[in-house]
């Protein structure tokens, strides 16, 4: 493994944030740090260990990698307040962890002389990462794994905003369980999501829009559903900033589809098709917390090799 040591450090409410720094060889040693900053209310190591292994490929390489727990998070200070998971999810994407970044980064700025960084993490970290960007253009970079571009509004949410590819899934589902007897003992017993079905039996109809069950434009034509209002201008930011992007998604999971449907297609002409600043790539089948070896493998490779082009280290003269 990477040499890696404990490191310690205060955030702006004076309230002390624990990690891990993973440094490599000082001669291959490139000067960028990768923060790969915690999803969710999961802590420095991520699910599966993936941040360990992340750390494992990219060090060698040449780069730094931080790894900690926010506030309220894992062995750091600080207590969460929130009591459901979707309203500590919906702080996260509002900002939640921004300040806590910046901290990390001015630490690594007075201990290490580091001062460029690579924002990455797993979904609640991806999000945070693409947010401090935003505010501080020491993030030269996004690493995005499974970012999300909607709030969480846990299942009534789900079920009311449902991407048209969740609604083809949906269908082709419930196609499948209407032969089984169990799925029917469910429906009949209570246990069904009688909203998912309703909605997508109207949407295949074409009776949603009409019924007034789908979100509908403002007079400026802005949709009123769950995306996150700061996503888009984040997202540019960075990209107007001449910042590239390298976004890894998982085939078996929406965020995909939402990136696709309700940030791509409502910007496409602020998106140049030649060019569009950032890179997409998927894993099919892979699920959201990329548990398999295999999926866990090539999100590696693909990131790996995208740092070592855009990073590439320093010529020897």
């Amino acid at each position: 493994m990477s040499n890696a040591r404990c490191v310690s450090f205060r955030n702006r409410q004076g309230m002390t944030l624990h990690g891990m720094l993973h440094e490599p060889h000082p001669a291959a040693a490139r000067g960028l740090c990768v923060l790969l900053l915690s999803p969710g209310i999961k802590g420095r190591v991520g699910p599966h260990r993936l941040y360990l292994k992340i750390a494992a490929r990219l060090v060698p390489l040449g780069f730094h990698v931080l790894r900690f727990d926010y506030y309220g998070l894992g062995d750091s200070e600080g207590e969460l307040e929130e009591d459901l998971l979707a309203d500590m999810y919906n702080t996260i994407q509002a900002g939640r962890y921004v300040d806590d970044t910046v901290a990390a980064m001015d630490w690594m700025r007075s201990e290490c002389g580091i001062d460029r960084f690579v924002g990455s993490g797993l979904c609640g970290g991806s999000i945070s990462a693409l947010l401090t960007a935003a505010e501080d253009r020491r993030i030269v970079s996004l690493l995005g794994i499974g970012l999300p571009v909607v709030l969480d509004g846990g299942e009534a949410n789900w079920g009311r905003f449902l991407t048209r590819q969740q609604a083809l899934e949906a269908r082709r589902g419930f196609f499948v369980r209407v032969f089984r007897p169990r799925s029917w003992w469910k429906f009949l017993t209570g246990r069904s999501n009688y909203r998912v079905i309703w909605r997508v039996t109207l949407r295949a109809f074409g009776l949603a829009k009409a019924l007034g069950l789908e979100p509908e434009p403002e007079p400026g034509g802005q949709v009123v559903d769950d995306t996150n209002p700061l996503f888009a201008p984040a997202f540019f930011r960075l990209l107007g900033g001449g910042r590239p992007a390298l976004l890894v998604y998982s085939g078996g999971d929406r965020l995909q589809a939402q990136f696709e449907e309700k940030f791509v297609e409502r910007n496409r002409s602020r998106i140049d098709p030649a060019d569009p600043g950032y890179l997409l790539h998927t894993i099919p089948g892979a699920n959201h917390i990329m548990s398999d070896s295999q999926w866990t493998a090539e999100l590696i490779d693909v990131a790996a090799q995208w740092l070592d082009r855009t990073h590439p280290p320093a010529a020897v003269s």
